[in-house]
């Protein structure tokens, strides 16, 4: 007699991170579901197949949740052959005058011009990356945990200049480093955001104080499985320079999951649903119609808007903050 076979499961490592939300509004500007930045570099499937860097990138793989990141080396002067992770680094380095370096970017980015395509994260990544043979790779810094990415990186000798992208003080501060990474003034690109971001404040700053609920993810069809810029995130920091002030309180985490009956309890008087590029504005109107009882709802201020931009800690924030100052105050 046969013995059963046995039912093989994956068991999440104690290492993994869920999918972080940053991810998540990355995905959604492609319409995509998050990918889960708790992956490890995996070698599996990939052994016979990959190209020069393989035997780099399996042991790397393979080692990675054990070891810390290398230093990276440092980048040239004028680095000639750049890869962007991140639509906001791009956009920078496209205003500073460098985007004819720019080798490699990812799904995400406008480029403005045909350049190779690159995962921002994972095995096939970072093959990618090496396989354009940058001589500088611009990453976001990761809130907290160890980068798979930047110790394979580092490993393979390529100049990795990871910078925060979430507040706009980073925005600020990611427009100085990669200026003087690249070898580029930024002093010119900063005074023009500066001023940009003064004349969008002052068009939203002394407006009403409504609550603002900004959604950047929800189920197809119905509000159900709302995703929720809480206090301290990004688009939490947008509201507030637009005049607005969020629904979710103290409390609440960055990035949250509303229920329908926490949602019922905030009675946000506008909400922003950042609808992505599969749905439509007639959709989502569609899916807030049936929750009268909303504030926002019933007196015609949801503002179903397709506007990747609004999600972009970049160069182009001010413009997103004069937008969503006309999305809070407008007239429904």
């Amino acid at each position: 007699m046969r013995p059963a076979a046995r039912t093989r499961t994956r068991r999440r490592r104690s290492g993994d991170a869920p999918a972080s939300p940053e991810g998540a509004i990355r995905a959604r500007l492609a319409g995509k579901r998050a990918p889960d930045l708790g992956r490890r570099l995996n070698a599996s499937g990939y052994a016979g197949r990959l190209p020069v860097p393989s035997r780099l990138l399996l042991l790397a793989s393979l080692a990675v949740a054990g070891c810390g990141v290398p230093a990276p080396p440092r980048p040239p002067d004028r680095p000639a052959r750049i890869v962007s992770l991140l639509p906001a680094f791009t956009e920078i380095l496209a205003d500073l005058g460098a985007a004819e370096r720019l080798v490699g970017c990812t799904e995400h980015c406008r480029p403005g011009r045909e350049v190779g395509q690159v995962a921002w994260q994972g095995a096939e990544g970072a093959e990618a990356i090496v396989r354009l043979r940058p001589d500088l790779v611009l990453r976001q810094k990761r809130r907290n945990g160890e980068d798979p990415l930047l110790w394979v990186l580092g490993r393979a000798g390529i100049p990795v200049l990871a910078l925060p992208s979430e507040t706009v003080g980073d925005v600020r501060e990611a427009i100085v480093a990669i200026g003087k990474a690249v070898g580029f003034d930024p002093a010119p690109l900063l005074e023009r955001f500066d001023r940009a971001l003064a004349a969008a404040i002052s068009r939203g700053g002394s407006r009403t104080d409504r609550s603002v609920l900004f959604v950047y993810g929800r189920d197809p069809g119905v509000a159900a499985n709302i995703q929720a810029a809480g206090p301290g995130s990004f688009l939490d920091e947008l509201v507030r320079l637009a005049g607005g002030r969020n629904a979710l309180g103290g409390g609440w985490p960055p990035y949250a999951s509303v229920s329908l009956e926490a949602l019922m309890r905030l009675a946000p008087e506008v909400i922003v649903d950042n609808v992505p590029p599969e749905k439509s504005v007639e959709e989502a109107r569609a899916a807030w119609s049936r929750y009268r009882d909303v504030p926002a709802v019933r007196e015609g201020r949801v503002r179903a808007v397709l506007d990747p931009q609004l999600l972009i800690p970049g160069p182009r924030l001010p413009d997103a903050v004069a937008r969503l100052a006309e999305l809070i105050h407008g007239e429904p």
